[in-house]
C-alpha cells in the first residue's frame, strides 16, 4: 500500500531527476557555444581549426548542485532496501551531497574553472557525473584534451576592444591602384582633357585676333563647329554603356567653348549687345545646367562653371562689370538645379563664380564708386542681385539638406564685394547695399519660425554676416570719431537686446562684444592717452567729439556687463564685470578732462583732473561699502575697490602733484585724504559692529 510519504519521495525523486536532466542538457548546450566562440576566434586570426589543439579547454560536466544556488544540497530519498550494487555504484543517504569522481591526473574534489566561458553560465564548483550520463564513457572533445587540463585562454579579444588584431595595412600602390581601378584615372583624364581643350578655343578665339591670323567669322565660326561637335558626340556616347565619364566631359567642353564664343561675338567682336549676349549665354549655360541636373551629375555641372571662372576674364579682357553680369547669368541659372539636388560643391562653384568677379570689378573701380553716379549704382543692383540669388539657393538646400551651416556659410561669400568695395572706397550706394543685406539677414533670423530647414547654427552665421555688412556700411559712410561712437553705439543697442532674443541672445550678446572691443580699441590711440596727460592735443573735431565718445564707452562697457549677468554663469558674468569696470572708470577719466577742456581749455584741465580723482575714490568707496552688504561677491568687490584706491593714491602723487598747481592740488589731496579717512573709519567701524553683533 503506497503512503503518502512514498508519493512524496516519488514525487521529490522524479523532480530531480528532471533537475539533472535540465542541467544536463545545459552543460551540452554551453559546451557547444564555448567551441563555436573558439573556432570563431582561430578564424578571426586566420590560423586552421587544427591550431586549437594548442589551447587547452576544459571539457564541461553536470554540476551535482545548482549554479544558481551554490551550496544548495539536493536531497536524493531512497526507495526500500538497496539492492547489491557494483563497487562505486550505489544509492546515496538523503540529505547527502553526491560526490563524483574525477578525471584521472586531476587532484579529488578540485574545482574546474568556468570563468573563461565568459558568463554563458554562472560561477559555481563543477565536477564530472558519469552517472548523470555526462560525459559519455569514453567521450573526447575533438582537438581537445580532456584531462591534465588547463583553464580555457580566449585567443583574440572581442571586436573593437584594445588588442583586437588590427587588419593588415594596404600599401599605396595597392589604393592607387583599386582607385584607379574604381575610375579615378578616367576622371582624372576627363577633367584635364576639358581644361586643355577651352584653353585651346581661347587661344583661338584671343591670340588668332591679336595675330591677325584667320578672320573674326573663321574664328567663331570654327569655335562653334567645335563646341557643337563636342557636345554631340558627347551626347552619342551617353547611350552607350561605360561611357559615361567620357559624354560628360565631351559635353560639359562643348557647352563651355559654346559660351566662350558668343562672348567672344558680344566683348571682342561686339557682333552682338550686351544684353543679347547675356541671353544667348544664359541660354547655353542653362542647357548644360539642365543636362547635368537630367543626368543626376555635379560633375558635370561643375565642368562647366569652373572653367569659365578662369576663362571668361581672359576673353572680357580683365574683370568687368560685364564679366560680372556674364557668371551672373550662369549663376542665376544654375539655381534651378537646386530645386531637387542636393549639390553644395555646384552651389559654391555658383556663388563663388558670381562672388569674385563682381569683387574684382570693384576693385578696379574706385574711381567709378567714389563718383556715386550711375555706375555705382549699377554696381550695387549687380551685388544685391547676386545677394539674392545666393540666399535663395540657401534657403531652397535647407528644405532637403543635413549640411544647413555650410550653404549658409557659402552663401555669405557674395557679401565679399560689399565688403570690399566699403574698405576701397567711401561711397553711399555700397553702404546702401551693405545696411540692405543686414536688414534681409536680420528679418531671415527672426522670421525663420515659418522656413524648413533654419537651424540655430545658420542663424547665428546669418547674424554674424548682418554684423559684419553692418560694419563695413557703417565704415563707408561715416570715418574718424563718428565711426568710433556709432560702432559703441551698435554694441550697446546688441547687448542691451541680448537677454530678450531667446536662443540668439547669446550669439546677438558676443557680436555687440566684439562691436564694442572695436570701439574700445579707439581708446588706446596714442594721441587720446597723450590727450589725458597733456593740455594740447584735443582741438578740432577731437574737442567737440571726445565726451560723446567717453559717454558712449561707458554706457556700452555698462550694458556688455549687464547682458553677460543675464545670459551667462556667474564667473564670466564677474570677470566681464571687472572688465567693465575698468572701461567704465577710463571712460569717466576721459569725461571730466575732456568736458573741462572744451569749457577753458587751461583750468578745465586741471579741474577735470581733480574731478577724475574724486570719482575714482568715490566708486572705490562704494565698491568697498557694496563688499560689506553681498557676501556672494565680497572678495571680488572688495579686492576691485581696493585696488582702486591704491590707483587714486598713485594718480595723486605721481601725476596730480606735478601736474596740477595752486588751489586745484590742495582740493584734490584734501577731498582725497578726507574720502581716506572716512572710508577707513567707517569701514573699521563696521568690522567692530560685526565682531562684537551675537551669533545666531
Amino acid at each position: 500500500m503506497t503512503t503518502p510519504h512514498d508519493s512524496r519521495s516519488a514525487v521529490l525523486t522524479g523532480l530531480t531527476g528532471l533537475s539533472d536532466d535540465v542541467s544536463d542538457l545545459s552543460a551540452r548546450l554551453t559546451r557547444i557555444g564555448a567551441e563555436v566562440d573558439a573556432l570563431t576566434a582561430l578564424l578571426r586570426t586566420g590560423a586552421m581549426p587544427a591550431a586549437a589543439t594548442s589551447h587547452a579547454v576544459p571539457p564541461l560536466v553536470a554540476p551535482t548542485q545548482s549554479p544558481y544556488a551554490p551550496g544548495f544540497q539536493v536531497p536524493t530519498p531512497t526507495f526500500g532496501p538497496a539492492a547489491p550494487t557494483a563497487p562505486g555504484v550505489g544509492t546515496t543517504p538523503p540529505n547527502t551531497v553526491i560526490t563524483n569522481p574525477v578525471p584521472a591526473g586531476s587532484v579529488p574534489g578540485a574545482s574546474i574553472p568556468c570563468a573563461a566561458f565568459l558568463g554563458a553560465v554562472p560561477t559555481g564548483t563543477f565536477r564530472p557525473n558519469p552517472a548523470a550520463g555526462y560525459p559519455a564513457p569514453g567521450f573526447q572533445a575533438p582537438g581537445y584534451p580532456t584531462q591534465g587540463m588547463a583553464p580555457m585562454q580566449v585567443p583574440v579579444p572581442p571586436y573593437g576592444v584594445p588588442g583586437y588584431p588590427t587588419p593588415p595595412k594596404v600599401p599605396l600602390s595597392e589604393r592607387l591602384s583599386a582607385a584607379f581601378e574604381r575610375g579615378l584615372v578616367g576622371r582624372i583624364l576627363a577633367g584635364l582633357g576639358v581644361g586643355v581643350t577651352l584653353i585651346g578655343v581661347v587661344l583661338l578665339l584671343v591670340l588668332a585676333a591679336q595675330a591677325g591670323w584667320l578672320g573674326p567669322g573663321l574664328r567663331v565660326a570654327g569655335g562653334g563647329v567645335l563646341a557643337a561637335a563636342l557636345a554631340g558626340t558627347g551626347l552619342w556616347l551617353s547611350g552607350k554603356p561605360g561611357y559615361r565619364a567620357g559624354a560628360i566631359a565631351l559635353c560639359a567642353t562643348g557647352v563651355g567653348a559654346a559660351y566662350l564664343d558668343v562672348l567672344a561675338a558680344t566683348v571682342i567682336y561686339h557682333w552682338l549687345p550686351d544684353v543679347a549676349g547675356l541671353l544667348v549665354c544664359g541660354a547655353i549655360g542653362g542647357a548644360g545646367l539642365a543636362l547635368a541636373h537630367r543626368w543626376s551629375s555635379q560633375a558635370l555641372g561643375l565642368l562647366v562653371v569652373v572653367p569659365l571662372i578662369v576663362l571668361v576674364p581672359v576673353i572680357a579682357d580683365g574683370f568687368t562689370l560685364v564679366t560680372a553680369c556674364f557668371m551672373l547669368a550662369l549663376s542665376a541659372i544654375g539655381l534651378l538645379l537646386q530645386i531637387d539636388r542636393d549639390w553644395l560643391g555646384l552651389f559654391f562653384a555658383r556663388v563663388v563664380a558670381a562672388s569674385l568677379t563682381l569683387t574684382a570689378a570693384v576693385m578696379s573701380a574706385n574711381d567709378d564708386l567714389r563718383a556715386d553716379g550711375a555706375t555705382a549704382w549699377l554696381y550695387l543692383a549687380v551685388g544685391l542681385l547676386g545677394f539674392a540669388l545666393a540666399i535663395g539657393g540657401t534657403l531652397m538646400a535647407l528644405r532637403r539638406t543635413g549640411r544647413g551651416a555650410e550653404y549658409a556659410l557659402t552663401g555669405m561669400l557674395s557679401l565679399v564685394p560689399f565688403v570690399v568695395a566699403s574698405a576701397a572706397a567711401h561711397s553711399v550706394p555700397v553702404a546702401v547695399a551693405g545696411f540692405t543685406c543686414a536688414v534681409v539677414l536680420v528679418v531671415l533670423v527672426y522670421a525663420s519660425d515659418t522656413l524648413a530647414g533654419v537651424t540655430l547654427g545658420v542663424r547665428q552665421i546669418w547674424l554674424t554676416a548682418a554684423a559684419v555688412a553692418s560694419f563695413a556700411a557703417i565704415a563707408t559712410l561715416t570715418g574718424g570719431q563718428a565711426q568710433t561712437v556709432t560702432v559703441l553705439a551698435v554694441a550697446t543697442m546688441c547687448a542691451v537686446a541680448a537677454p530678450n532674443l531667446g536662443d540668439t541672445g547669446k550669439a546677438v550678446l558676443f557680436i555687440g562684444t566684439a562691436f564694442g572691443a572695436l570701439g574700445a580699441a579707439g581708446f588706446l590711440n596714442g594721441d587720446r592717452l597723450a590727450a589725458l596727460i597733456a593740455n594740447d592735443q584735443l582741438t578740432g573735431d577731437r574737442l567737440t567729439w571726445e565726451p560723446v565718445f567717453a559717454i558712449a564707452l561707458g554706457t556700452t562697457a555698462i550694458a556688455v556687463g549687464y547682458g553677460y549677468q543675464q545670459l551667462t554663469d556667474r564667473d564670466s558674468a564677474r570677470v566681464m564685470w571687472c572688465l567693465s569696470g575698468m572701461v567704465t572708470v577710463a571712460a569717466i577719466t576721459d569725461l571730466c578732462v575732456s568736458l573741462g577742456v572744451l569749457i577753458d581749455p587751461d583750468a578745465g584741465f586741471r579741474a577735470g583732473h581733480v574731478a577724475a580723482t574724486i570719482v575714482w575714490m568715490t566708486t572705490a568707496a562704494t565698491l568697498l561699502w557694496y563688499a560689506r552688504h553681498n557676501g556672494s561677491t565680497r572678495a571680488l568687490t572688495l579686492t576691485a575697490g581696493l585696488v582702486l584706491v591704491a590707483a587714486a593714491v598713485a594718480k595723486l602723487f605721481l601725476f596730480d602733484l606735478a601736474a596740477l598747481d595752486g588751489v586745484f592740488r590742495v582740493i584734490v589731496f584734501i577731498v582725497t585724504g578726507l574720502m581716506i579717512l572716512t572710508l577707513g573709519s567707517v569701514y573699521a567701524k563696521s568690522l567692530t559692529d560685526d565682531r562684537h553683533q551675537p551669533a545666531r
